[in-house]
């Protein structure tokens, strides 16, 4: 089993983080059959050959993600995907200079 870990910082809060987890949780649900839910401000999900959590704090996030067999081959991808995807999403909450 393979793990892919991404923690950033953000400015969003706690309750707009949560929002834009949840966002992003149900649109992966709808468009891959993932399952999730809470226990606190940590999103568990899982789907057939990939499982993890996100914690959520009011100042960061914490994704980690553990690949089946199957899945392990492609780490580097998902990790490049995943790490671009959570930049440019958090790049539309910060604070302009």
């Amino acid at each position: 089993m393979s793990k892919i870990h991404v923690a950033r910082p953000h400015h969003l809060g706690l309750e707009a983080a949560r929002a834009e987890v949840e966002r992003i949780a149900a649109r992966v649900r709808d468009e891959y059959g993932a399952e999730y839910h809470w226990d606190g401000d940590v999103l568990y999900f899982k789907r057939s050959g990939i499982s993890g959590q996100i914690a959520v704090a009011d100042d960061s996030m914490d994704l980690t993600v553990k690949l089946g067999l199957l899945l392990t081959a492609m780490k580097g991808q998902i990790e490049e995907r995943l790490t671009r995807k959570i930049d440019e999403t958090l790049a539309r909450y910060d604070p302009k200079p």
